[in-house]
C-alpha cells in the first residue's frame, strides 16, 4: 500500500488541528504598563529650608549659597510672585521642574514683554553680572545649581512719579 497520501493527510491534519486547538486557548494577558503612582519615592536628603517673606520656599539640597563650592537648591514660587532686577557674581544654572517661569534680561523690570514661558525641562544657564528679572503667573517650582559663595546685587528701579 502506497503511504504517501496518508503522510500527506497528516501534514496537512496536524497544523490545522493545532491551529482549533490554539483559538480556544485562553489569552495570555497583556502586560501591565507601570504607572505614575508605580514610580519609586523620590529621595531627598535632609536638608535646611526656608520660606521667605515673599512666598518663595526654598530647600538646600547640597550645602548652600552662602558657603564655598557647589550647591544645589530647589526653589518654589508662588503664582504672583516678582523677582525684581538683580544680578549673581557667578553663573547660575536652572532647570524648571513644574510651573512655569517667565524671564527677562535687562536692568529694568517690564512684564509686558512678549516673553514666552519656560516650562518643565527648560534649562536656563544665567551668567554672572547679567541683569535679569523673573514672574510667575503660576506656582513654580526650579532647581538651582551653582558654585558659592553666590550674592545677589539688586538694581534700584527709578518709580514712576504721579503728577
Amino acid at each position: 500500500m502506497n503511504k504517501l497520501p496518508v503522510y500527506t493527510i497528516a501534514l496537512l491534519l496536524v497544523p490545522w488541528l493545532g491551529c482549533q486547538q490554539s483559538e480556544n486557548k485562553p489569552q495570555a494577558p497583556e502586560l501591565s504598563r507601570p504607572t505614575p503612582t508605580s514610580t519609586a519615592e523620590m529621595i531627598v536628603p535632609p536638608a535646611k529650608d526656608t520660606t521667605l517673606k515673599s512666598g518663595r520656599h526654598n530647600t538646600y539640597l547640597l550645602s548652600s549659597r552662602d558657603k564655598k563650592g557647589f550647591f544645589i537648591e530647589r526653589s518654589d514660587f508662588p503664582a504672583g510672585y516678582i523677582g525684581e532686577p538683580h544680578i549673581h557674581n557667578e553663573h547660575l544654572y536652572v532647570t524648571i521642574i513644574k510651573g512655569s517661569v517667565y524671564m527677562g534680561f535687562g536692568e529694568k523690570l517690564d512684564t509686558t514683554q512678549p516673553l514666552k514661558p519656560y516650562g518643565p525641562g527648560s534649562f536656563i544657564i544665567i551668567p554672572a553680572d547679567q541683569p535679569h528679572f523673573e514672574w510667575f503667573k503660576e506656582p513654580c517650582t526650579m532647581q538651582i545649581e551653582g558654585n558659592g559663595p553666590q550674592n545677589t546685587y539688586y538694581i534700584p528701579q527709578t518709580k514712576k512719579e504721579n503728577k
